[in-house]
């Protein structure tokens, strides 16, 4: 998780780790870090196995049940998922979040 964590500092995003998660965003058979930031909220997902068809169907549910005014962004790899809420508009902090994601989806 570290190289993940890395990209968004490297953009100047600092990350920290909420001591509550979301329930919205926790999940059975996956492991979870949740962390905010001025810009919003960034959730981790990982550890997932072969429930990720089942994760990702979940969060496709809740992102078009839920209202999330300033919008989400999302990444879905093998290896992990990331999820991105922003708490604001901010061109700034999309366009980062943006490249973080690019980044992290090339390998």
């Amino acid at each position: 998780m570290k190289p993940i964590l890395s990209e968004f500092q490297e953009t100047g995003i600092i990350l920290n780790e909420k001591k509550e998660k979301s329930k919205a965003f926790t999940f059975a058979g996956s492991d979870e870090k949740h962390y905010e930031f001025n810009g919003g909220t960034v959730y981790l997902l990982f550890d997932f196995g072969s429930k990720k068809d089942r994760i990702v169907g979940k969060l496709t549910t809740l992102f078009a049940e839920a209202e999330f005014p300033y919008g989400v962004n999302s990444l879905y790899t093998d290896n992990f998922i990331l999820v991105f809420t922003a708490n604001s508009y901010n061109v700034e902090i999309e366009e980062k979040v943006d490249y973080i994601f690019q980044t992290l989806e090339k390998g």
